[in-house]
């Protein structure tokens, strides 16, 4: 995924006193390194439950965003009130998740 953002100001005065001390070899590289530190201030297994509630990702998908197996984001899920999503919720919506792995419908 690429991602376009636009830095003026202060920002951008301070990352290229950034570059031109050497820290970093260009823009890019002083972003993602401040994006990793940022991210460490955030829990990961909250994010996770927090977009699983709001159902934007799987429950393999919050697993691999909070770090633990998907029997452990189980757990989680249930301690924080949540109930697990485990598949198809009637046989009409798995029957129509079939049909659309097949090709059959968009």
């Amino acid at each position: 995924m690429s991602t376009t953002v636009e830095i003026k100001g202060e920002l951008e005065l301070y990352l290229k006193q950034l570059i031109d001390a050497g820290l970093y070899n260009n823009v890019a590289e002083a972003v993602r390194d401040s994006i990793r530190h940022l991210m460490k201030e955030y829990d990961t297994k909250e994010i996770a439950v927090i977009l699983y509630k709001m159902e934007k990702i799987s429950l393999a998908k919050a697993a691999e965003i909070a770090g633990v197996s998907s029997i452990e984001m189980k757990k989680i899920l249930v301690e924080k009130g949540i109930n697990p999503r485990l598949g198809a919720e009637s046989a009409e919506k798995l029957r129509k998740d079939y049909l659309t792995l097949k090709g059959e419908v968009n």
